[in-house]
């Protein structure tokens, strides 16, 4: 009796789980540092993405523009 409603528990909480709205790519993986605790990863991949924003821009006419920053 006990594990027949664990297992209508557990059920539910798996057809919950698939109603809800999905989350994106950034909100998942802001989930997974919380939960794992790996936030020094963070500043990581700020510097990973901000080097590939200048990457973008530095093929663009935007790219002389850049220069004096460096």
């Amino acid at each position: 009796m006990i594990d027949e409603r664990r297992g209508d528990l557990d059920q539910d909480a798996f057809l919950q789980a698939a109603r809800a709205d999905e989350r994106g790519l950034v909100a998942e993986f802001i989930a997974f540092m919380a939960e794992n605790k790996v936030w020094w990863l963070a500043p990581i991949l700020i510097v990973i993405a901000l080097f590939g924003v200048l990457l973008v821009l530095g093929a663009t006419g935007v790219a002389p523009f850049l220069y004096p920053f460096f």
